[in-house]
């Protein structure tokens, strides 16, 4: 079942949720590598949740930096943050599936939005909800679940890492992945959904995208004990995307 981030203290185990290490020393280190210099740009974080990536593009120098999230649970945590320490970002209640007439932002960035997608068609709508957004020759970048996780050879254990990860008998288009996220007050259940590679393929190209690469997720230099990562790196479940909007 789709997760519900309105849904009782959802919104806030998900937040935080992003204290885990992995967080910090994969996921945002990969992302904002990928993502690069943002100085002057005008960035659009989609699915920005309680704006965790959205302050720091905010703070590493972007001129306008806009969040939108399908979740009002999400943009009210995002909005109390931005009252506790304004960054003059504006945060809105929009779904990322919605085209909207052509808007103009050079980078569009976001960390777990096309694993909502539950069908190829879904996936495309979400792929021309971005296009819209994006002008011609802006970039998208994105966290998503890794693409080749149905076909590890075997799954760890990734208790070490507070989390665990459940997959479907086999894969097929929309199998479920779903994610246990271990915190003090409880544990967050999250249910992604797995495409191969070839319908992201597709489907940003239908939506008026180009030079679509996939990259694989680095473990930050800053980690201590590099040899505790080793299952985590080797059977990673992230990966990092970005493409050219036509």
């Amino acid at each position: 079942m789709a997760t519900d981030y309105n849904r009782g203290r959802t919104a806030q185990h998900y937040q935080e949720a992003k204290t885990h290490p992995w967080r910090e020393l994969v996921e945002q280190y990969s992302f904002l590598k990928l993502i690069g210099d943002v100085a002057g740009l005008k960035v659009l974080d989609i699915a920005c949740g309680e704006g965790h990536f959205t302050r720091l593009l905010r703070k590493s120098g972007a001129a306008e930096v806009v969040g939108i999230d399908i979740s009002q649970r999400m943009i009210d945590l995002a909005r109390e943050q931005e009252a506790l320490e304004p960054l003059g970002i504006t945060y809105r209640v929009e779904d990322a599936r919605t085209e909207v007439p052509q808007q103009d932002f050079d980078l569009a960035v976001s960390a777990w939005l096309l694993v909502h997608a539950q069908s190829r068609a879904e996936l495309t709508q979400m792929c021309r909800g971005l296009a819209s957004r994006v002008r011609s020759g802006g970039r998208f970048v994105t966290v998503n679940a890794n693409l080749g996780v149905y076909q590890f050879d075997s799954v760890p254990d990734y208790r070490k890492y507070g989390l665990e990860m459940k997959l479907a008998e086999r894969a097929f288009d929309g199998a479920p992945i779903n994610f246990t996220l271990r915190l003090a007050d409880g544990d967050l259940e999250i249910e992604d959904y797995y495409f191969p590679l070839s319908a992201y393929e597709e489907a940003f190209a239908e939506a008026g995208f180009h030079d679509f690469r996939v990259h694989p997720p680095q473990l930050s230099p800053t980690a201590h004990d590099r040899a505790y990562w080793d299952d985590f790196m080797e059977f990673p479940i992230l990966v990092l995307m970005d493409c050219v909007r036509n």
